[in-house]
């Protein structure tokens, strides 16, 4: 899906059977994100698909949908206020996030530690790795990121808070040396930022700022 006023409606003729170069608005985008779908999301700071966040809160503040997504993002999106990932801070519209950086949205922050959501905190470049895993059809991304600090499984994984329960980080060795597991899953629907997109759904980047983990992000989606 891409920002502005044209949305891709690559992933709504795959999931909704959309007649082919349909352009939706994002209202209509927004429906074909379903309950406990793992959403990803590409930005960097005070950029990113700004649009497409704001219409996932309004639908879901209108009709209480969708319900219980996983939220990934690599990098810290938003403006330490209301905008980026504070768009959906809403209780019930997440169940659980894997960032890199919850410092610019203070309304995860608050949900997590209160602990109304689930909340692992994982190395950026890892989780930036693990999109192209989830391409690949990966079952793990293995880096040495985080050995010894709190992601590794010993000394708590990456979990937030109490009700962060599940193991996604293992421990493993290779040739007698210490590696992280981290599991990778898959990803439904990614919301990206774009500057063109045409009737097949491709989306063109070339007045935007940043590219980030735009191309592995889509083909892990």
């Amino acid at each position: 899906m891409s920002d502005r006023n044209i949305v891709s409606p690559v992933i709504a003729d795959i999931r909704a059977g959309m007649k082919r170069g349909k352009i939706v608005s994002v209202e209509d985008a927004m429906r074909v994100i379903r309950d406990g779908d793992t959403v990803a999301i590409d930005g960097f700071v005070g950029y990113s698909p700004e649009e497409l966040l704001r219409g996932l809160s309004d639908r879901f503040q209108k009709t209480g949908e969708p319900k219980n997504l996983t939220l990934i993002v690599a990098a810290g999106i938003g403006d330490g206020k209301e905008k980026g990932m504070t768009r959906l801070a809403h209780e019930g519209l997440l169940k659980r996030v894997i960032a890199g950086h919850l410092g610019l949205a203070p309304g995860l922050q608050k949900l997590a530690l209160e602990g109304k959501i689930e909340c692992y905190n994982f190395p950026q470049g890892v989780i930036t790795h693990m999109y192209r895993d989830i391409a690949m059809h990966n079952p793990r991304t293995i880096s040495a990121v985080g050995l010894g600090t709190y992601v590794d499984p010993r000394l708590g994984g990456g979990k937030v808070n109490d009700l962060t329960r599940e193991d996604l980080v293992e421990l493993i060795q290779f040739d007698g040396r210490d590696y992280l597991a981290f599991k990778t899953m898959p990803i439904h629907v990614a919301l990206l930022r774009g500057t063109t997109a045409d009737m097949d759904g491709n989306i063109t980047m070339e007045r935007e700022p940043l590219t980030l983990e735009i191309l592995p992000l889509a083909m892990a989606a």
